[in-house]
């Protein structure tokens, strides 16, 4: 914890000298900049007074102040990619400004692959976002902040627990049997670890190529491709932004569990149902209702007594960024800590992290960049699974105490779960300790004599290293004996402590060398490129155990016996080499012209099938500069694309072209009776093993009108994959015995289309608000996947979503005995019981007349919608998420084996309750309510109120009299609502059947942000 308060002390320090540096006669001059296109703040803007060096830049919020020799004066506002404006004082203290973005060279740049692109020349489908608006939400993890901002990016946060609070990404769903994950680029180098880890504040943008775009990564584009790029300084004085915010964690929702009373009375039908004796009678109900015993009757509610009420997180931000024409820097320190939900939990995260991203122009040809960051990730957990601990808070029996009443002593009523305590390290931890390294050098040359042709390379290294550890020790729970009025302890766990140590080591080098032209000849442009890249990655772990530890006191390898010891450990290397370009041609910015081409090598693959050739193109066509279109002066502008490309990809179990040997514990050979080691034949090899090929083909249109008070952008795609790794099942049955491997058999087809629309206006003087919504759609099916000969029509997964499941289709609950009779039922079918289609007309209910359901848990529509207001010194940030078309399957075991619902013991069927929502559930696993069936599916549809802030920034007359160029100070929450799911129980996006995934988090969280 020492480490929370570092950057603070920094920030205090820097507060007390800028007080003394920036402090100037004159009059102050303050304001806010802001995008005239987004009425987005503009961090870094340089500010002058013209004819003079006197000059500042703005702070994160867009926020500047300015001492000038005289009202009189003229300021000079300046930022890449942006109009510079001239704008004299005449007599004003308050300025504020929107700057345009250039129309020429320098206009708003998209980052694509292997460089930047204009906007309105861009010809693919790439969707990008500002990270200045990804740091309005106060999730601990970059990649939660994505959901429902970029269209086409699926981002869904499955759990909430410390170190593991992060998103599943995917772009334009799933398409693929295999590795759906698109490859990440972290400021120009693909493949780099660590994306949830990098500080939303160091971020400058996110880009997300989604059609033949990506195809310049080749064989590993196949999902997409997310880019990120981190900020770098600009020329200017040097700005200190200094930022910290303490949140309120809580989780999203847990289920509502019966209580003892209600418990005891829904073991009591179970038994009817059984026809066993009731185990509780009426007066042991009312005690458990009215608390009047409590030792003997307790009545304990397992949420409240393990979920603290509110857990902390906390992160601080320090950075400095400025620069001259000669050197320029963006140098940070970030720091985050989150802890446990569970009450004496020992659940912990924390990241301490740098950057420092340093150019220098060398000489009016050469310019070089050196790059480097750094972040160290803690995790510590109890010894026990996180959702296990999480499945027995809500399923422990509520008849049973956490600790007893009389002397505090754990109680083991509910046998090993009280989760009460588990949740702490009463046995042991598990602790992982991440430290990761990356750097790059990379330099950009303009070649003499010749205009327009350039050199350009960059080499990075990275270094990670993971260091586990696992502590497993016993630990007592206690009874109470009525008889004796004692409380005798039980002993559960090891007998004796156990401690796992593993050190995982990882090195990543890439290193690429290009060589661009780029020339403009009257209305002609042209932007090309070709290179060479090469990428290794090297792994090895190291991992020991040892047991029968005679003391809990000593958690080291040395302390544990040599008897039943372990040692473990392997390497891995892996390698790939690319060859790639690009030429994009564009006359007059009318008509434009993309072509990528690619040819990738990889280790994965036979030597002599290594490569592969990945080419795409995409063309647009600007109508609006057409002179037929002069007329429609509403029309801003109006842009179709079209592209069409080819991906692979590659991330497959390597090596599975060579025959492979598995190690056993072998046999006995000799005269002295010892073990030898032996291995056995693995898998069969497969030499023609290659890569997936994703044949994508993406229509587009951009659009703007009324001078920005309407923008339209819409896609339409459809992606074919084909070669996808799946096992010969329909030649080579599984009751053969044979070990065959996988081969390329597959075929997914996968469409759907993206809307984002925008609008921004100033409604009056100083109030100023912008809307921002989008929609996508993506649907699925497998084409071929070689099935089993005779499989029914209903069953196949051809023709049906990847993720669909076998579930018996329930057409209702049988409310008499009548009914059972005159319908196909399963044995031993009860009134009360679910009631399944016969779908093969056999007459019989059995694993025939399961139905493959063209539902998965992965959504088909997301949405998104933004809605920003500004108005003085206020300003208001809204932010709702969404999807549907999204199922998720939720049944636990009642009763015995666990507490019960409170919604199920209500709504539970009997005299009372003839048409009851629910049917019998009994206590055995295989009941027949219990078959799997779409009973139990559950619409995961929902509208999210995901982020909500309201910032205020403090008057500059205020923070001048201490040398601050701005101060912000906000509110701001994330998780907030949830509406029209069907899910009372869970959180929609968990992915656990049975509920048992640590909760996403409901964040309130206060914060402040000082540039100086």
């Amino acid at each position: 914890m020492k480490y929370r308060y570092k950057f603070f002390i920094i920030g205090i320090i820097a507060l007390f000298f800028s007080s003394a540096t920036f402090a100037q006669e004159g009059k102050m001059v303050a304001g806010i900049v802001t995008d005239g296109s987004t009425n987005s703040s503009l961090p870094g803007v340089n500010i002058s007074v013209k004819g003079t060096t006197i000059g500042t830049s703005t702070g994160s919020e867009g926020d500047y102040s300015l001492t000038v020799p005289s009202l009189r004066d003229t300021l000079v506002f300046s930022f890449i990619g942006y109009q510079t404006r001239e704008l004299p004082i005449n007599g004003r203290t308050e300025i504020n400004i929107q700057l345009l973005q250039q129309t020429v060279a320098g206009e708003e740049l998209v980052v694509v692959g292997y460089g930047t692109q204009k906007k309105t020349t861009l010809t693919g489908s790439v969707s990008d976002i500002e990270g200045t608006t990804l740091e309005k939400s106060p999730s601990i993890s970059l990649t939660n902040t994505f959901s429902g901002k970029l269209p086409g990016l699926v981002a869904q946060n499955r759990s909430g627990e410390p170190g593991e609070n992060f998103a599943n990404l995917l772009i334009r769903g799933r398409s693929t049997l295999g590795n759906n994950d698109p490859l990440i680029v972290i400021d120009g180098v693909p493949g780099r670890e660590g994306l949830n880890n990098i500080n939303p504040n160091d971020v400058a943008s996110i880009s997300v190529l989604k059609d033949a775009s990506a195809a310049i990564y080749g064989a590993r584009a196949a999902n997409g491709v997310i880019l990120v790029t981190t900020k770098r300084g600009v020329e200017g004085k040097p700005t200190i932004s200094y930022s910290a915010n303490q949140g309120f964690i809580q989780p999203t929702r847990m289920p509502e569990m019966a209580d003892a009373a209600t418990y005891a009375d829904f073991l009591n039908y179970q038994a009817e149902l059984n026809n066993e004796a009731i185990p509780y009678t009426q007066e042991d109900i009312e005690k458990y209702r009215n608390g009047s015993s409590p030792l003997t009757h307790p009545n304990t509610d397992w949420v409240d007594a393990s979920i603290k009420d509110f857990s902390t997180q906390s992160r601080q931000n320090l950075s400095v960024s400025g620069g001259s024409d000669a050197i320029r820097y963006f140098i940070s320190g970030n720091y985050l800590n989150q802890e446990s939900i569970f009450k004496n939990g020992i659940h912990n995260y924390n990241v301490m992290g740098g950057r420092a991203n340093i150019d220098a122009t060398i000489s009016d040809d050469l310019t070089v960049s050196v790059d480097f960051s750094v972040s160290e990730q803690n995790q510590k957990r109890p010894q026990h699974q996180t959702r296990k601990i999480v499945e027995y808070t809500f399923r422990n029996y509520p008849n049973t105490h956490d600790f007893f009443p009389t002397n505090g002593l754990p109680s083991a009523g509910s046998g090993d779960r009280n989760t009460a305590i588990l949740g702490g390290n009463i046995s042991g931890y598990r602790n992982e300790k991440t430290n990761l390294y990356q750097t790059s050098v990379s330099f950009e040359y303009d070649i003499p004599f010749v205009d327009g042709l350039g050199l350009e390379s960059r080499i990075s290294y990275d270094k990670e290293h993971i260091d586990y550890k696992e502590w497993a020790t016993g630990w007592t729970l206690y009874n109470y004996n009525p008889d004796t009025d004692s409380y005798p302890a039980v002993h559960y766990g090891p007998t004796a402590p156990q401690l796992t140590e593993r050190n995982d080591f990882r090195s990543f080098v890439n290193g690429n060398i290009r060589l661009t032209y780029q020339k403009g000849f009257a209305d002609h442009q042209i932007n090309t490129f070709i290179a060479m890249e090469q990428t290794e990655e090297k792994s090895n772990f190291l991992e020991a155990y040892r047991r029968d530890f005679t003391s809990d006191a000593v958690d080291q390898i040395f302390a544990g016996s040599t008897n039943n010891m372990q040692t473990d450990g392997s390497e891995t290397r892996f390698a790939r080499r690319n060859f790639f370009g690009r030429v994009s041609y564009n006359f007059d910015e009318k008509y434009l012209i993309d072509f990528n081409a690619r040819y990738d090598g990889s280790t994965n693959f036979p030597a002599d099938d290594r490569y592969g050739f990945f080419p795409g193109v995409s063309a647009g066509w600007v109508m609006s500069k057409e002179s037929f279109m002069q007329s429609a002066n509403f029309i801003d502008n109006l842009k179709l694309r079209a592209s069409w490309g080819q991906m692979g990809n590659d991330q497959i179990i390597p090596f599975q072209y060579l025959a492979t040997y598995n190690l056993t514990q072998g046999a006995v050979f000799g005269t002295d009776k010892t073990i030898r080691p032996g291995t056995e034949r693995g898998v069969e090899p497969n030499p023609n093993v290659t890569w997936e090929i994703a044949t994508t083909t993406n229509l587009g249109l951009d659009a703007e009108f009324w001078d920005g008070l309407l923008g339209i952008t819409l896609d339409a795609f459809k992606t074919r994959r084909e070669n996808i790794l799946t096992p010969r099942i329909a030649s080579v049955p599984a009751y053969a015995g044979l070990e065959l491997p996988d081969e390329n058999l597959g075929i997914v087809e996968n469409k759907g289309f993206e809307l984002a629309l925008t609008h921004r206006n100033r409604a009056t003087e100083g109030l100023n608000y912008s809307i921002r919504g989008n929609v996508s759609y993506a649907k699925n099916k497998i084409i071929n996947m070689d099935e089993a000969i005779g499989t029914p029509d209903w069953q196949s997964e051809e023709g049906k979503p990847m993720g669909s499941t076998l579930l018996y289709n329930a057409i209702g609950i049988y409310r008499s005995q009548e009914e059972i009779d005159n319908s196909p039922h399963p044995p031993g079918t009860r009134v009360y019981d679910l009631k399944y289609e016969d779908v093969n007309g056999d007459g019989n209910i059995n694993s025939l007349d399961r139905v493959r359901m063209p539902m998965t848990a992965t959504p088909e529509v997301i949405f998104g919608a933004n809605f920003s207001i500004w108005y003085e010194n206020f300003d208001l940030n809204v932010f709702f998420q969404g999807q549907t078309r999204a199922w998720k399957y939720f049944w636990i075991p009642q009763g015995r084996f666990g507490n019960v619902i409170e919604d199920f013991a209500q709504n539970r069927p009997g005299p009372n309750n003839p048409n009851s929502k629910y049917p019998h559930v009994y206590s055995a696993e295989d009941q027949i309510s219990a078959w799997e069936s779409d009973f139990w599916l559950y619409d995961a549809s929902f509208i999210r109120l995901k982020n909500v802030e309201l910032g205020y920034t403090l008057a500059n007359s205020f923070i001048q009299k201490i040398g601050l160029q701005s101060t912000r100070v906000y509110i701001n929450g994330f998780n907030l609502l949830t509406f029209l799911d069907e899910l009372d129980y869970v959180d929609p996006e968990g992915d656990e059947f049975r509920g048992s995934h640590y909760p996403q988090n409901r964040v309130f969280n206060f914060g402040i942000n000082i540039t100086l």
